[in-house]
């Protein structure tokens, strides 16, 4: 089934769609639902990169919202829709958003392998930003100390 938003200019649905944009690449990374303040400063802050460095910011997010297929049970009420979550990340002056299916074998993925496709599809990959307390990947294993240490 084909969501709506498939068809918008700029939206992405696979990984290696990256390959498409010009680089250096800066990411955002994160569910984003409601897109509030700290959300905010990490999207502007691949915003910024992009504008100092010449590249391009994309904003990584997933749909359905994680819990949703992990813990169901738990599931929050969303704030946004996706439709409405892509329109307020425009608003802030992004143009590329990648959208990734979020289901049980994606959230298997290692989350070395993760960042290890991202980099391989960006052309280069010259930023990740997340939130301080963002974990990812198979069982939350991902942090901030993981990225900067793949970053080296």
């Amino acid at each position: 089934m084909r969501s709506g938003h498939d068809a918008i200019p700029g939206v992405l649905r696979k990984i290696g769609e990256l390959r498409n944009l010009p680089g250096p690449l800066h990411l955002a990374i994160g569910v984003f639902d409601g897109v509030h303040l700290g959300h905010q400063a990490v999207i502007c802050r691949a915003l910024d990169g992009a504008r100092q460095g010449g590249g391009t910011a994309v904003v990584v997010t997933f749909d359905p919202h994680p819990v949703r297929v992990l813990r169901p049970e738990h599931a929050p009420r969303l704030l946004t829709s996706t439709a409405h979550k892509l329109q307020l990340i425009r608003d802030l002056g992004v143009t590329h958003q990648l959208i990734i299916h979020f289901d049980h074998a994606f959230a298997a993925t290692p989350p070395e392998d993760f960042i290890r496709e991202l980099a391989a599809a960006a052309q280069p990959l010259q930023e990740i930003c997340v939130g301080f307390e963002w974990c990812f990947g198979k069982g939350r294993a991902g942090n901030l100390a993981l990225i900067e240490r793949l970053g080296r």
